[in-house]
C-alpha cells in the first residue's frame, strides 16, 4: 500500500498515540497475546479487536474460501454465496463471521441451515453448531457496491455512463466483500466465480477463463489461490481498456477507464514493471511467485496505491491529462516499485496483526527507492528520500501524537494510528539506516531467508530481527529498543573551537524533545568545509563517526584547517536532524548556493526552513534566501525543496496576517514575478513546471491574480506550457478563493466543456472555495449529513476547496459548526472520512480564539471520539498553538 507522498510538509497529518508509552514498548516485536477466556463476548462493532483475532486464530486453522459473486444482481447491491471450510479447536464456544453492512439471506453450518444472528457487522455461528475439526459454513448474501471507496466499490463514468467495480480490503474491508474471518494471520486458499456483464473485463488474485452463460452475461471461473491474507485478495470488474506484455515469459496486463486511456504513459508504466520484477526476483533470490501480474489504475481510489496480490490498484491521480514531469514520472515510477516490492514482503510473507504495518510499509518504501537506482532514469533518488519522505517524518515525529515504530494495535479502528509518515517514512529511514549499520549486503542475505523460511506465512517482528542477526553477526537487541520501541527524533548540532586558525575539537551534540528524551546510536559521516576567497565552501575532510552519547568528540579531526561549516550527517546516513547556530547561519546566507553537493545544499536549505517555521529567524528571511538560492540553483531536486518550501512559507505568511502584511506586500510580487520567470524562460519542462507550481501555490497579489485570468482567456502565454484542462481547474480555483469577479461565469463555462469526473470533483472544489459565509456553512452541512455530494471522493474535493490559506477568517467564523459534528461522525462515518474531515477542515488559523476554541474541544470531546478524529483534534490544536507562537518572530 502506497500513502500518497506530500510534497508540502507544513501541515502533515500524523497519528494519535493511543497508549501510555511505556506499554508501547515490548520486549519483543509482536503485540502482547491475552489472556482472556475464549469464550468472552465480542463487542458490537464493525471493528475487529485484537483479542478477539488472537481467540480465533487460536482456534481456526485450513481456511478455504469458495465464492460465488453476482455482479448483475442490481442495480445497488450485489449477491454473493460463500462457502467456508475450515479446521477448528474448541468447539464449546461460539464463533464469529466477519461481515459489516449486508443482508443474509440464508446460513448453513455444516449442512444444516440454523437462524440468523447478525448485528450488521459480523454473524455468530452458535457453538452447538460447530463441531471440532472440520467444519464448514455456507452464507446466502447481498451487498451494497461501496461509495466510499472501500469494499467492492462502484463509480459510473460521467463521460461515457460506463461501469466500472474495484476493491479496496484493506486493512478491513473484505468482510464488506464476502464473509470471512477478516484478519491477516488466518491465511486462506480462496476460489472465486463472478457472474457480470459480457462485455466486461473481470480480474481478481489468480487467472481468470471466460465463459458464456445467459444472453449479454459471462461467467468467470478463477484458479484457486495459494495461502493469502483476505485483505490482499481482490475483484476488479468493468470495461477497463487493457493493455498486455510479457516480463520474462509471464503476462502483464495494465488497464485503466476507456475516457482516461489516451493519457496513459502505458509504454513507460510497462518497462518500469518488467524492470522493477527482473530486480526483486534477483535482490531477494526468489523468483516472482503468483504467475501473473496486472496493474489497474482506478477512480476515487482513497489511497496512492494498494498491492493486492498480482491485482495491483493505483489512484488515477498517476494520469496527468498533459505531459507528466519529472515529480510526477518520478512519484509514478515510485509507487509501482513499493506495491511491486509488496509481492514478496507483505503478500509473500505477511505480517501477524496491524502492529506489524510498519515492516511491511517501510521496508516497501526502502525497496522502491533501491530498486528506482538501479532500473529507473533516476539516480539522485536518495536525494529525493530526503526532501520529501524524511521531511514528513521528521515533521510527524515532533507531533503530540507521535509514537514508536512498533506499537501494540488494540483494534482495527485505531488502524489510523499507524497510517502515517511513521509507519512509512520513519521507518524505511531507519531501515535504510540498519542496512549502513549492519552491511548492505548482509541485510540482503538476512531479507532473503527470511522470505524463503516464512512463504505463505506470517510472522512478527522477531523473525525479521533475528534474520538480520543471524546473516550479518550483528546483535540489534539495543538498537531495536532505541529506533523501534522509543518515539521521537534527534537533533545533532556541531560546536568547533580552533586556535590560530587550525581546528582543535569538534563536538557534536545530541538532543532529544522532552517529551521523549531518548538519546540513540548513529551512524555518520562528518563533513568539514572551509571558505575560499570568493567565501565558495572547499571540502576538507568526510570523516565517519559514531554518535552515540550527548556529546560526542569526532575522532581525527585535530590540526584540520579550522572550518567554517560541519555537516554531521553528510549524505543523509541516520534519521535526524541538524541544528544550525547563528553563526553557521549567517555562512550560509552568503554561501549555500555555493556548496558542491546538491544533497547538502538541501540539508543545509532544510535546517534553514526549520528555523523559520521554529520562530529563530523570521520567514520574511528565509523567503529572500530562497529567492536568491533560485535564481542560480541549477539542481531540479534543490529547485523543487525550494519551491515547495516557499509555498509552505508562503501559506503560514497568509495564515499568520496582519501582522505579515507587510513583508506579504513586498515579497509576493518578488515570488510571483521569479516564480514566471522561471516557467518562461527556464531550459527544460520540469524547471518551467516547477516554476509554474511556485506561482500556483503562492499567487496572491492583484496583478498576480490578473495573470491567472489571462492565463484562463488565453491573453497571456508561458511558452512551452500547455494550459490543460487540469490546469485550468488550478487557476480557476484560485480566482473563486479569491472571489474574483465573473468566476461564477467562467466555472459553470468550464464545467460544461469538461464532463470529465476529474470536472466535477474540481468544480466542487472550486464552489466550497468562494470566500463567503454562507457559502461555507451549506457546504459544511452537506458533509455532515450528506444529501448530493456523496462519495468519499467527492466530498473530499469540498474540503479540499474550503479553507485555503487567505481564508482563516472564515475558517475561524465556521469553526464551531466543524467541531459540533465531530462526536456524531465519530460514530457513524468511516474513518477515511474522518480522517480528511479532521484534518483538513482544522488547519491552523493562529488566532487565540481558536487555539482556546480546540482546547475546549479536547476537553469536551475526548471522551466521546474514536481514536482518528481524536488524533488530528490534537494536532490541529498544536499547529494553532505552533503557529500562533510564531507571530511574536515576524517583524
Amino acid at each position: 500500500m502506497f500513502h500518497a507522498r506530500a510534497r508540502n510538509c507544513a501541515f502533515l497529518a500524523s497519528i494519535i498515540l493511543v497508549c501510555p508509552l511505556a506499554s508501547c514498548q515490548q520486549d519483543n516485536g509482536s503485540q502482547p497475546t491475552s489472556d482472556t477466556p475464549v469464550a468472552a463476548a465480542r463487542k458490537d462493532a464493525d471493528a475487529l479487536e485484537y483479542v478477539t483475532a488472537d481467540r480465533r486464530k487460536q482456534r481456526l486453522s485450513g481456511v478455504e474460501y469458495d465464492l460465488n459473486i453476482d455482479l448483475q444482481g442490481g442495480v445497488d447491491v450485489f449477491a454473493g454465496e460463500a462457502s467456508i471450510r475450515y479446521e477448528l479447536t474448541g468447539a464449546d464456544a461460539d464463533l464469529t463471521l466477519d461481515f459489516a453492512g449486508g443482508t443474509v439471506r440464508e446460513l448453513r453450518i455444516n449442512d444444516a441451515t440454523v437462524p440468523v444472528t447478525y448485528n450488521g457487522a459480523f454473524l455468530t455461528l452458535p457453538a452447538q453448531a460447530l463441531r471440532e475439526g472440520s467444519n464448514s459454513v455456507f452464507v446466502a448474501y447481498e451487498h451494497a457496491f461501496g461509495e466510499d471507496g472501500t469494499g467492492l466499490h462502484r463509480f459510473v463514468d460521467p463521460e461515457d455512463h460506463r461501469t466500472y467495480l474495484y476493491t479496496y480490503l484493506w486493512p478491513y474491508y473484505a468482510n464488506r466483500v464476502f464473509p470471512s474471518f477478516d484478519q491477516p494471520n488466518l491465511k486462506a486458499k480462496i476460489t472465486l466465480t463472478v457472474t457480470a456483464p459480457e462485455d466486461w473485463i473481470v480480474v481478481s488474485t489468480s487467472t481468470g477463463e471466460k465463459h458464456e452463460a445467459d444472453s449479454g452475461t459471462a461467467r468467470w471461473q478463477f484458479g484457486t489461490t495459494p495461502e493469502i491474507s483476505t485483505y490482499a485478495f481482490s475483484l476488479h470488474a468493468g470495461p477497463y481498456r487493457i493493455w498486455e506484455d510479457t516480463a520474462d515469459g509471464m503476462p502483464i496486463r495494465l488497464m485503466a477507464r476507456q475516457s482516461l486511456a489516451e493519457f496513459v504513459a502505458v509504454d513507460e508504466w510497462l518497462e518500469i514493471t518488467k524492470r522493477g520484477l527482473a530486480y526483486y526476483g534477483k535482490y531477494f533470490d526468489i523468483p516472482y511467485a503468483f504467475h501473473k501480474y496486472d496493474q489497474l489504475i482506478v477512480p476515487d481510489f482513497n489511497i496512492g496505491a494498494m498491492e493486492n496480490i498480482a491485482a495491483v490498484t493505483f489512484t488515477e491521480k498517476y494520469v496527468q491529462r498533459q505531459p507528466s514531469d519529472r515529480s510526477e514520472r518520478e512519484d509514478r515510477a515510485s509507487v509501482i516499485l513499493h506495491e511491486m516490492a509488496h509481492m514478496w514482503f507483505g503478500n509473500l510473507v505477511t505480517h501477524d496483526w496491524w502492529n506489524g504495518l510498519w515492516l511491511n510499509e517501510s521496508f516497501a518504501t526502502q525497496m522502491a527507492a533501491m530498486a528506482m537506482l538501479e532500473t529507473t532514469t533516476f539516480k539522485d533518488t536518495w536525494h529525493g528520500f530526503f526532501t520529501n519522505a524524511k521531511q514528513a517524518a521528521y515533521a510527524r515525529d515532533g507531533q503530540v501524537t507521535t509514537h514508536p515504530i512498533e506499537m501494540p494495535i488494540d483494534s482495527t479502528n485505531d488502524f489510523f494510528t499507524v497510517f502515517d509518515a511513521i509507519t512509512y517514512q520513519k521507518g524505511s529511514s531507519v531501515l535504510k539506516q540498519l542496512a549502513h549499520y549492519t552491511g548492505e549486503e548482509g541485510y540482503r542475505r538476512g531479507v532473503s531467508a527470511y522470505l524463503k523460511e516464512f512463504s505463505y506465512n506470517t510472522t512478527e517482528l522477531s523473525d525479521f530481527i533475528g534474520h538480520i542477526e543471524t546473516s550479518t553477526g550483528v546483535d540489534l537487541g539495543q538498537w531495536t529498543d532505541d529506533w523501534l520501541y522509543k518515539a521521537g527524533y534527534n537533533t545533532l548540532s556541531t560546536s568547533i573551537v580552533c586556535d590560530s586558525k587550525r581546528l582543535q575539537e569538534i563536538r557534536i551534540t545530541q538532543t532529544a524533545p522532552d517529551n521523549n528524551p531518548y538519546l540513540r546510536t548513529h551512524q555518520t559521516e562528518v563533513a568539514l568545509y572551509s571558505l575560499d576567497e570568493n567565501r565558495t565552501p572547499v571540502t576538507i575532510d568526510v570523516i565517519t563517526a559514531e554518535i552515540s552519547r550527548a556529546v560526542t568528540v569526532v575522532e581525527g579531526t585535530v590540526d584540520q584547517p579550522c572550518p567554517a561549516l560541519v555537516n554531521p550527517n553528510f549524505n543523509d546516513w541516520t534519521f535526524a536532524k541538524l541544528a544550525l547556530d547563528d553563526q553557521s547561519a549567517q555562512v550560509l546566507r552568503q554561501s549555500l548556493g555555493k556548496l558542491p553537493e546538491p544533497l547538502d545544499r538541501s540539508m543545509f536549505l532544510a535546517a534553514l526552513f526549520d528555523r523559520a517555521m521554529a520562530g529563530d529567524m523570521p520567514i520574511a528571511d528565509y523567503v529572500d534566501q530562497a529567492i536568491g538560492l533560485a535564481e542560480t540553483e541549477d539542481n531540479i531536486r534543490v529547485q523543487q525543496q525550494i519551491s515547495g518550501t516557499l509555498i509552505a512559507a508562503a501559506d503560514m505568511m497568509q495564515r499568520l496576517r496582519p501582522e505579515t502584511d507587510a513583508a506579504l506586500a513586498r515579497l509576493l510580487p518578488a515570488l510571483e514575478a521569479m516564480s514566471l520567470q522561471q516557467a518562461g524562460s527556464a531550459a527544460g519542462n520540469d524547471l518551467k513546471r516547477t516554476g509554474l507550481n511556485t506561482f500556483l501555490g503562492v499567487v496572491a497579489s492583484e496583478d498576480g491574480l490578473k495573470t491567472v485570468g489571462n492565463l484562463l482567456d488565453g491573453t497571456a502565454q508561458i511558452p512551452g506550457i500547455e494550459i490543460s484542462p487540469d490546469l485550468r481547474w488550478r487557476l480557476l480555483t484560485i480566482l473563486s478563493a479569491a472571489d474574483a469577479e465573473g468566476v461564477d461565469e467562467r466555472l459553470k463555462l468550464e464545467r460544461a466543456s469538461d464532463p470529465s469526473d476529474f470536472g466535477a470533483k474540481s468544480a466542487l472544489t472550486a464552489a466550497a472555495a468562494r470566500p463567503d459565509p454562507a457559502n461555507k456553512s451549506a457546504w459544511l452541512a452537506e458533509l455532515q449529513n450528506p444529501e448530493t455530494v456523496t462519495g468519499l471522493a467527492r466530498q473530499r474535493a469540498v474540503m479540499a476547496g474550503l479553507f485555503p490559506a487567505s481564508q482563516t477568517d472564515w475558517q475561524l467564523q465556521s469553526l464551531d459548526q466543524v467541531l459540533a459534528a465531530l462526536p456524531d461522525l465519530s460514530e457513524t462515518a468511516d474513518p477515511y472520512f474522518m480522517a480528511s474531515y479532521a484534518s483538513v477542515l482544522l488547519t491552523p488559523m493562529c488566532r487565540p480564539q481558536s487555539v482556546a476554541i480546540l482546547q475546549a474541544a479536547i476537553a469536551e470531546q475526548s471522551d466521546r471520539l474514536k481514536s482518528t478524529p481524536l488524533r488530528f483534534l490534537r494536532e490541529a490544536h498544536q499547529a494553532d498553538r505552533e503557529c500562533l507562537a510564531l507571530r511574536s518572530a515576524q517583524g
